[in-house]
């Protein structure tokens, strides 16, 4: 049976947001916790040096405890730190980022800058929405309880695009009138400069009566319709025109776009984008400011996605050359560089968790390296950094365990920490999103 433990106190905040305490020797993880809080706990999950656990009774709560706003917070696996003020949320992730980079980055005297913030609610432009019908007969659309893959049925979302989220209870009228209806695999929701799209992933094909269904539903509340029969099919983008299914796909896809400064971004709703678009400017904005480009400057920008960084930095510089490992969003970034009007970005594609030794756009020297890499880091490119020639090295990071192995793997190149902070992409969230310039042979700067 489960331990019950009646009193507790909370020691400090980890770095995903549980409790920390220590109980017959061992430490715990409490989730729904706070540092300072006397609480009662239910042990349910044990380990040979940790336990994990749940708060179950709050004794003496945390004066940064707050009511959580969104009625599906106690089941939603999505913002598990409802709980906790919006500015000490802040202070917990930029203190999870000095912490990393000190413990295993052996950095010290981190030149911390401020936060960047945005609102707080209704700031995804990208959700994927699961489908599933209980053995009830229910439908439930949602996204997954916490520490299970089961879905908790919503009927809107509050850290969704406001637009996005006023979707979710037409599609519990729609989908049940669908013949296709126990097919549906998710949902993918994305939201540009032109408004609201919506990608169907099926497991089977689309019947005329479920076409039909499904365009006069994206007409009456103006979303962009797209169809995917399973993850390895093409999308295709259907409308109706005089009562008639009319379909595209490949390149007659049309794209959606957001701007940043005179650069247009095209994507399609399934690409990979940065959900945050306010953060996204701020963060772009801000590469640019530490940064600081010349217009002789050389650059490199790895991970590229479909431009982010690297168009709007070709405006300012003598050359970009992105890298990327998926060859759509390749195409989409040369796509973007035409639009723009971009001569001076040229875009590879390359597996960069592989030694780019020998590959063509690694033979050039660049006193400039931009990098934005998944939660795995770029371990494989930081061992190589020094080969690449860079005086400055931008990290963009979504994970701070692994920018700070990379920041100690970078220190050994002779590359000093100059700045690093936190950037508030994922509010009522543990995620952590960072940004670190390196120099090489530099002294610190002060902040």
């Amino acid at each position: 049976m489960p331990e019950q433990v009646s009193e507790l106190l909370i020691e400090r905040q980890g770095h995903d947001g549980r409790g920390i305490a220590h109980h017959n020797g061992k430490i715990v993880f409490v989730e729904g916790a706070l540092a300072g809080e006397s609480v009662s706990i239910r042990i349910v999950k044990t380990h040979r040096r940790f336990d994990e656990a749940v708060c179950e009774t709050i004794h003496t709560p945390s004066p940064d405890r707050i009511e959580p706003a969104c009625e599906y917070y106690q089941q939603c696996g999505g913002c598990g730190l409802q709980h906790l003020s919006l500015e000490r949320q802040r202070e917990v992730k930029q203190t999870a980022l000095v912490d990393q980079l000190e413990r295993f980055g052996k950095l010290s005297d981190i030149p911390v800058q401020d936060a960047l913030v945005d609102a707080a609610w209704g700031y995804r432009r990208k959700a994927r929405l699961g489908v599933k019908w209980n053995r009830h007969g229910d439908l439930i659309i949602g996204f997954r309880e916490k520490g299970s893959s089961h879905l908790v049925a919503i009927k809107h979302c509050a850290v969704l695009h406001p637009e996005m989220s006023a979707l979710i209870p037409s599609l519990y009228d729609l989908i049940p009138e669908l013949e296709s209806r126990k097919t549906i695999g998710h949902l993918e929701l994305a939201y540009s400069d032109e408004g609201c799209a919506l990608v169907v992933r099926h497991l089977k094909g689309l019947s005329h009566k479920d076409q039909l269904l499904w365009l006069n539903w994206a007409e009456e509340h103006k979303v962009q319709l797209y169809w995917q029969k399973d993850q390895a099919d093409s999308l295709v983008k259907a409308s109706l025109e005089s009562g008639k299914v009319i379909t595209l796909s490949g390149d007659q896809l049309p794209v959606l776009s957001y701007r940043h400064n005179d650069v247009t971004l095209a994507f399609q709703p399934n690409d990979f984008v940065q959900v945050n678009p306010a953060i996204n400017r701020q963060m772009v904005d801000q590469a640019l400011e530490w940064l600081q480009p010349k217009e002789s400057d050389v650059v490199l920008d790895l991970f590229a996605g479909f431009g982010n960084f690297s168009l709007p930095l070709a405006k300012k510089v003598a050359s970009v050359t992105g890298v990327e490992g998926a060859s759509n969003l390749v195409q989409r970034a040369r796509a973007n560089a035409e639009l723009n009007g971009i001569e001076n970005a040229i875009f590879e594609v390359a597996d960069l968790s592989q030694s780019f030794k020998g590959l063509s756009w690694a033979k050039t020297r660049y006193n400039v390296v931009l990098l934005d890499p998944p939660r795995t880091g770029a371990q494989a490119i930081c061992e190589q950094m020094k080969a690449l020639g860079a005086k400055r090295v931008l990290y963009v990071s979504c994970n701070p365990s692994t920018l700070a192995r990379d920041s100690a793997i970078l220190a050994e190149q002779g590359y000093k920490l100059i700045r690093a902070g936190i950037m508030d992409m994922f509010p009522q969230t543990a995620h952590v999103e960072s940004m670190a310039l390196f120099e090489r042979g530099s002294k610190k700067k002060k902040s």
